[in-house]
């Protein structure tokens, strides 16, 4: 998945139109980190 779509995914879930551009200095690691976190969220709720 490319950066601006999670950053797009992202501000769907969030019901956000704040930029999220600073998500695009993650590296490839970080950004699993977060995606794996948001899901565990998202699957409890």
């Amino acid at each position: 998945m490319k950066k601006d779509d999670l950053i797009k995914i992202l501000q769907k879930i969030l019901k956000t139109d704040a930029t999220l551009d600073f998500l695009k200095k993650l590296e490839d690691k970080e950004i699993e980190t977060l995606v794996a976190c948001i899901r565990d969220k998202v699957d409890q709720g």
